[in-house]
């Protein structure tokens, strides 16, 4: 855009003149000059500006709503609330307004003394084509000076600012501040323009506080006649930045109407005129035409049109403005191609394209912007080959040039939203977004199913920039064919030959060929400088956009331009970057990638760069081409007799970092082998050099191994040469060497498509997967070294070997995918290891005792170690060791063991006291007497499943006390520390389950208190162990025991607290170890207050055969308790006693209830019978109520030959009587 004049490529934005807060220089653009003109309209305003930190901050939040530095979008343009973006322009106190109107012709005198009067006395514009001063006079279609006068000089509004202090009381102020409002508003009217005019007060207080404010402000407004809504505003102070904000807005936002109404007025003016028609009938012949005026009306109507920020009409205004340039009556069509008025058709034409795409991307219209460029471009070469001197000048090739680079910038300018977003996209999103970086998605109502061309969807700047670069490099092809004669400045050729020239060039915004392409190196047009430009940014878009490949290739194309030019230096510094990432490497786009070796190996040489030399040197032996001037030569040669360096170069590469002619690959025959034993591998050096190229003879080949293990395969001129293309090599010798070091010889000169397979046997010490690390090919003498590592695996697996069958070599598959590894197993351990003495079942606290075994079936005596270690899901630490002293954390020193020779240890494990899983390790490490170096492993594993051998449960009754309770009326002896409380027995009865596979013996039960309460005693009674117990699986053994609460205070009535636990000594059947286990028994709350009934066998005469039961009633709480007993009948027996009694218990006591029974002498069907010899069963009910809550009261068994059944209540075994 720089070579058009600048109003016309600026964007137009209603402008707004700031009067009265004081000038910004910075802040105004070097728009084109107006000629001045003496009858222009000056306003001088008295009033001082108004100052402070106020103004200032007023003036830069006015000035935020300036649009000329933002993006040309709607988007961008629009203000706050949707309102219009302007071009604010801070001036003084006085300026000066363009003239309206031309100053009228001078007239010269008649011969009777009076002037002549001319046939019009009607003034135009100064820029109109009818004025004589004009630049465009008399046939000119539009000049920038008329756009410039618009965007600069003439604005579409006026803010005067004031300001008024309450301080000064007197009238002055207010009638200087009417006096400048009226004259500023009768000089705009005295003007000719219709320019909107407000004024603004600013007051240091508002008329909350200052009331006589409004009166002045009332008295200012009656005096100008300016409306409070759209004219006057009233500014009082403000402490925040956002009321400043507020206020501006509220003060913008009335005023757009205005704004809009302004340019409106110009429209329709405008329209009227064309409406009357172009040029007057007292016009000149070579005036301008009608289609020309039909022009500069369209054009006029499409910039009010952009100022009103309506894009679409102005581009329908530009659209018609460019239709009747070109048409067949028009301009472009009518004026001489020579004419300089054709250039500047030419000029407007393409202003008016570039006008109607901005206006277009401004919409959103993308691709119609881009079918837009492209007819355009297409009807200026058209109308260049028809009208002028063609399309194949450097002219041509210049405004193509620029014609793209113009979409480009627009693109810049117009920052659309699909670019912007789509650019600071992750790579790693999806491949439509990835596609919306480059190209813009087709308007809305335009169809896929259109067919529409590709390039008609608007790609981003780079493509643009690129089209222009390509021009620009036509231009410059076109420019060095300029011929001698016509590169010879004007003043020193024949006028002939001037003349020629114009026929021949186009110089349409272009230099005169001797400025073109010049004699002298530093004058004249610099192409390069505009190439390297366009070429960087274009690579700089498509780098952005991931577009790696476009962004090399037009780096390499301007390095080829520099090239040409001789900038060698400058070409090297272009290309080294795009050598060094370039994607046609790993790509194998071979042509493209070799031009640009060929190119910098010639820069390389011409600057002296022996590194970078020799490095293209190689890669292009790696392409399938060389350096023409290596012609035969061998490698080495061509490069070691070319260094003119002092010091020997050195270039070291890695994997595809640089292409090389010579390829290795590397593979273990085997997928595994063990310590000690040979593996086969082999290793091929294969050219890829052109066929017409020299050998090439490598110094050596060094390969690395990660168990430490070098191979160097060095150069030995063999003493015939080698003519096949495949050779295997045996180096099987190489094994007999250092295992950690091969040091091989071989013939490592490669003719184009030769290869070396080398075969080696290499044998390993320590057990692990050996991979392949790197590969490194040296080519060295005295002038240079090359070494080009490999370090990828994938770059050197292969996935055959060549073996020679029959004196022929074949390719034979390997059977497992990675062959750059082998895993080396231990060496098989000959050690017989076994445990004796295991169970199929082990149970908790049982202490398990192991005899470890070992059998020596070595061939020789070994040195042993054996090692413990313990894992499982058991949260209680398994204790393991050995019986012998001599072991020490874990491990056991087992000694010198001959061969076939037995030892054996043992070790003790004790088992946790819960159910749990676990396992032992036994590892055996031991080492041959003829290889102490090398240890060899034996594991044993052993699992343990701990289980519970037995499951108690238990049963809690209570037991008649037969001692006497504590009384009220017994102080006893106080200083006695016994305690005091009611002593109440209880019985805890244990079954024991046996949950054991095996028969286990019962040796011992016996029941240990582990806690009481502090407020509480608990005794147990003696219980002795009647006898040992074989328990087989599922059966169960049954154990009471005895044990007598008492509260150490009779006022304590809380209930006992007790943790008991039972301890089972048992044994395995036919073992006479003995294991302990501690069962817990359910914490026991007893209560100590409840009252309680017992049932016993009481004494009866010994001549009768009668059956006494005692029922006793026992009150152990601090109230006095009334019980309802019942005795039912039962037709199994006839009891003596009451059948019904209340009875009345005093705290603190019991009392004895006595019946006798008769039995019948047939006995129920119901009745149980007890075991054989025993008696029989029989059920008394007797019933207890606590009259005062209700409730029935349980009634136990107190003694022996008593039991409660579930179903059937109270049971009293009968005996023969």
């Amino acid at each position: 855009m720089e070579a058009y004049p600048g109003p016309y490529v600026q964007h137009d934005s209603p402008l707004v003149f700031l009067s009265g807060l004081g000038e910004r220089p910075d802040e105004n653009r070097s728009g084109t000059s107006i000629p001045r003109q003496e009858s222009g309209t000056r306003i001088v305003t008295a009033s001082a500006e108004c100052e402070g930190d106020r103004a200032t901050q007023l003036l830069d939040k006015l000035l935020g709503h300036d649009g000329s530095q933002r993006a040309w979008n709607s988007a961008a343009q629009s203000g706050p609330k949707g309102g219009l973006r302007y071009r604010m322009k801070p001036i003084g106190r006085t300026f000066t307004l363009p003239p309206r109107k031309a100053a009228p012709s001078p007239q010269s005198p008649s011969a009777d003394g009076l002037q002549s009067q001319h046939r019009s006395t009607e003034l135009h514009s100064p820029l109109s084509p009818l004025s004589p001063g004009s630049p465009i006079y008399p046939d000119g279609v539009f000049t920038p000076l008329w756009v410039a006068k618009h965007q600069e000089h003439v604005p579409a509004l006026l803010i005067a600012f004031f300001s008024i202090s309450t301080d000064d009381t007197s009238t002055s102020r207010n009638e200087q501040i009417q006096i400048d409002i009226n004259a500023i508003r009768t000089a705009l009217g005295r003007s000719g323009f219709k320019t909107k005019f407000a004024a603004v007060i600013l007051s240091d207080t508002s008329i909350l506080h200052a009331p006589e404010l409004e009166d002045r402000l009332s008295a200012i407004r009656r005096a100008t006649t300016l409306d409070l809504k759209t004219g006057l505003f009233f500014m009082p102070p403000m402490s925040s930045q956002a009321e400043i904000a507020t206020f501006v807005d509220s003060l913008l936002t009335p005023l757009q109407p205005l704004v809009l109404d302004y340019y409106r007025d110009l429209t329709r003016h405008n329209r009227r005129k064309k409406a009357r028609g172009g040029a007057t009938a007292e016009s000149g012949v070579h005036t301008l035409s009608t289609p020309g005026w039909n022009v500069r009306y369209e054009v006029k109507q499409g910039v009010f049109a952009e100022f009103r920020q309506e894009m679409d009409v102005a581009e329908r205004h530009y659209s018609q403005a460019i239709e009747d340039l070109f048409s067949s009556d028009g301009i472009l069509e009518a004026t001489p191609s020579w004419s300089p008025r054709w250039s500047e058709a030419r000029l407007l034409c393409d202003i008016l394209a570039f006008r109607t795409l901005r206006c277009q991307l401004f919409s959103g219209l993308t691709t119609g912007a881009a079918v837009s460029w492209v007819n355009y471009r297409a009807r200026v070469k058209d109308l260049v080959d028809r009208r002028g001197v063609g399309s194949q000048t450097y002219g041509f090739d210049a405004w193509e040039s620029r014609w793209a680079e113009i979409m480009a910038q627009l693109l810049e300018h117009a920052a659309l939203p699909v670019f912007q977003s789509s650019a600071k996209q992750a790579p790693a999103e999806s491949t439509e977004l990835q596609q919306r970086q480059i190209f813009a998605p087709l308007d809305k109502g335009i169809s896929a199913a259109d067919r529409t061309p590709p390039f008609h969807q608007l790609h981003h700047r780079a493509y643009w920039l690129r089209l222009a670069f390509q021009s620009a490099r036509a231009r410059l092809g076109r420019a060095l064919e300029i011929p001698e004669e016509d590169r010879t400045p004007p003043s020193r050729s024949p006028a002939s030959s001037v003349a020629q020239r114009s026929k021949k060039y186009d110089t349409y915004l272009v230099p005169e060929p001797d400025e073109e392409y010049p004699f002298a190196v530093d004058k004249g047009y610099n192409h390069i400088t505009t190439l390297r430009r366009l070429a960087m940014e274009a690579a700089r878009e498509f780098s952005i956009r991931g577009q790696a490949r476009s962004a090399q290739h037009i780096r390499l194309d301007l390095a080829h331009q520099v090239a040409c030019t001789g900038g060698y230096s400058e070409a090297l510094d272009i290309l080294t970057p795009v050598w060094e990432d370039a994607t046609w490497r790993d790509e194998e786009w071979d042509d493209v990638f070799s031009s640009l070796l060929y190119l910098l190996h010639d820069c390389a040489t011409h600057v002296n760069n022996a590194e970078l030399r020799l490095a293209t040197t190689w890669e292009l032996l790696a392409v399938g081409s060389h350096p023409p001037a290596m012609g035969d030569r061998e490698f080495s040669d061509y490069v070691g007799h070319s260094q003119h360096a002092s010091e020997k170069v050195a270039v070291k590469f890695e994997n595809r970092q640089r292409l090389s002619p010579v390829t290795v690959s590397f593979a273990f025959v085997d997928k595994d082998t063990r310590v000690g034993e040979l593996v086969e591998c082999q290793l091929t050096v294969r050219s890829h050099a052109s066929d017409d190229s020299a050998p090439i003879t490598l110094s050596r080949v060094e390969v690395m191994l990660s168990s430490s293990t070098t191979i160097v395969i060095s150069h030995k001129t063999s003493a015939s040469p080698i003519l096949e293309t495949e050779t295997l090599l045996d180096l099987s010798e190489a094994a007999s060497g250092d295992v950690g070091y091969l040091d091989v010889e071989a013939d490592l000169t490669l003719h184009p498509s030769q290869s070396r397979i080398c075969s080696l046997f290499l044998n390993f010490r320590e057990a692990g997967v050996v991979r392949l690390q790197q590969a490194c090919l040296v080519v060295e003498n005295d002038t240079f070294c090359l070494e080009h590592t490999y370090t990828d695996e994938d770059l050197m697996r292969t996935a055959s070997v060549r073996v020679l069958h029959d004196s022929v070599l074949q390719r034979r598959l390997l059977p497992h995918s990675d062959t750059t590894a082998v895993t080396v197993l231990p060496k098989p351990p000959k050690m017989l290891v076994s445990l004796h003495q295991l169970r199929k079942h082990y149970y908790a606290n049982e202490c398990i005792r192991l005899e470890l075994e070992l059998v020596n079936e070595e061939s020789e005596s070994v040195d042993a170690i054996a090692a413990l270690h313990v894992s499982g899901d058991t949260d209680d630490a398994v204790t393991v060791g050995w019986d012998s002293e001599q072991a020490s954390q874990g491990e056991l020193a087992l000694g010198n063991v001959a061969a076939a020779v037995s030892v054996t240890a043992g070790l003790t494990v004790e088992a946790p006291a819960e159910p749990c899983t676990f396992i032992i390790d036994i590892n055996i490490s031991y080492t041959l007497a003829s290889d102490p170096s090398t240890s060899l492993t034996k594991t044993l594993t052993t699992e343990l499943e701990i289980t519970v051998p037995f499951e108690a449960k238990y049963e809690l009754a209570p037991l008649l006390q037969p001692g006497p309770w504590p009384s009220y009326f017994d102080a006893g002896d106080y200083r006695n520390a016994a305690p005091e409380g009611v002593a109440l027995k209880w019985r805890l009865g244990t079954p024991l389950h046996s949950s054991a596979a095996d028969s286990i013996v019962i040796r011992n039960m016996e029941l240990v208190i582990d806690s009481v309460a502090e407020d509480a005693t608990c005794n147990l009674s003696d219980h002795a162990f009647q006898k040992e117990q074989v328990l087989s699986a599922t059966q169960s053994a049954m154990t009471n025991f005895e044990f007598v609460t008492r509260m150490r205070s009779l006022d304590n009535r809380s209930a006992a607290n007790v943790e008991l636990s039972l301890v089972v000594t048992w044994s395995r059947e036919g073992d006479s170890a003995k294991v302990t286990a501690s069962l817990p028994v359910p914490r026991l709350t007893l209560p100590s207050s409840e009252p309680r009934v017992l049932c016993t066998l009481g004494d009866g005469p010994a001549e009768t055969d009668t059956l006494v039961l005692d029922y006793h009633l026992e009150n152990p709480s601090m109230h006095f308790l009334t019980f309802a007993v019942t005795m039912e009948s039962s037709e199994a027996f006839a009891f003596a006693g009451p059948k019904y009694r209340a009875l009345s218990l005093a705290p603190l006591s019991r009392l004895r209830l006595q019946y006798h029974l008769l039995l019948h002498d047939q006995q129920d069907e119901t009745d149980v019978q007890a075991e054989e010899g025993e008696g029989c069963w029989i059920w008394p009910v007797l019933s207890v109520v606590d009259s005062y809550y209700q409730k029935n009261l349980r009634v136990h068994a107190g003694s022996a030959r008593i039991k409660v059944d579930e179903k059937r209540g109270l049971g009293v075994l009968v005996s023969d009587l």
